[in-house]
């Protein structure tokens, strides 16, 4: 089961910064996923909340990218650079109803990834649900809004893409989407997975991987290894490596 760092490393964090990504890689992480939204200027940042919580209630795609980077709060390609293709690179595109920067279906974020994606080269066949098995590691974009990652799905691009579904969605349902659209991998809520206990047999014969979300206690990451799912994404991807490799674990 790949273990895979939340928001880089929440543990000891910061998280979505490059210390976070190197920090849980080098510590054997089997890769990690981050969180890309827009500046002002159409820049990509990797920060999970659409606001800024100082100055309080400032939308980030309302603020130049110096000011962003001043806070701290890296640059889309800081986070590449450091990641350097050691294991998975999950990257999650924030475009949600309801926060300042949601477009769908326009997808100006997703579009913007495929563009910095495309200039790295990162061009070709997307790896399949087999590759991906066999710990291919690469990137793969993520959202809970399927246009976005059908935006790159539809690219050019040796990336794989993935559904990221919220609690109250069930396994069967996001499968169902998944195998339709194309894409590799179902990303269900924890309590979604292990509140139906089929739910990874029924991923392996729908032909898509599951991966689930977040994974916040060593109990709860054991409990989805015997479930059989295919990773986790987790808070402190370091402890709960420790425990998987744990003598009777």
């Amino acid at each position: 089961m790949e273990v895979l760092g939340h928001r880089g490393s929440r543990v000891p964090g910061p998280e979505n910064t490059v210390e976070a990504v190197d920090a849980a890689l080098s510590a054997g992480a089997d890769g990690v996923e981050i969180d890309v939204r827009r500046s002002a200027d159409g820049d990509l940042v990797c920060i999970h909340d659409a606001r800024l919580s100082r100055p309080a209630g400032r939308a980030v795609i309302r603020q130049p990218t110096e000011v962003l980077r001043a806070r701290g709060i890296p640059l889309f390609d800081e986070i590449i650079d450091v990641w350097a293709g050691r294991g998975r690179l999950i990257l999650e595109i924030k475009n949600q109803p309801g926060q300042p920067d949601f477009d769908a279906p326009r997808e100006r974020t997703a579009r913007a990834l495929v563009e910095r994606l495309r200039a790295r080269g990162l061009t070709g066949p997307r790896p399949t649900v087999a590759e991906l098995d066999a710990g291919a590691g690469g990137i793969t974009v993520s959202s809970f809004d399927w246009f976005a990652i059908e935006v790159v799905r539809d690219a050019d691009l040796a990336v794989a893409t993935a559904f990221l579904t919220m609690p109250r969605m069930s396994v069967s349902g996001g499968l169902g989407y998944v195998r339709s659209a194309g894409h590799a991998e179902l990303h269900a809520h924890t309590s979604a997975v292990l509140g139906a206990a089929d739910a990874a047999a029924r991923a392996r014969q729908a032909g898509v991987r599951l991966v689930t979300w977040t994974v916040t206690t060593v109990e709860a990451a054991l409990a989805l290894r015997h479930a059989g799912v295919a990773g986790v994404i987790c808070d402190d991807p370091v402890q709960v490596r420790r425990a998987l490799a744990a003598p009777g674990s």
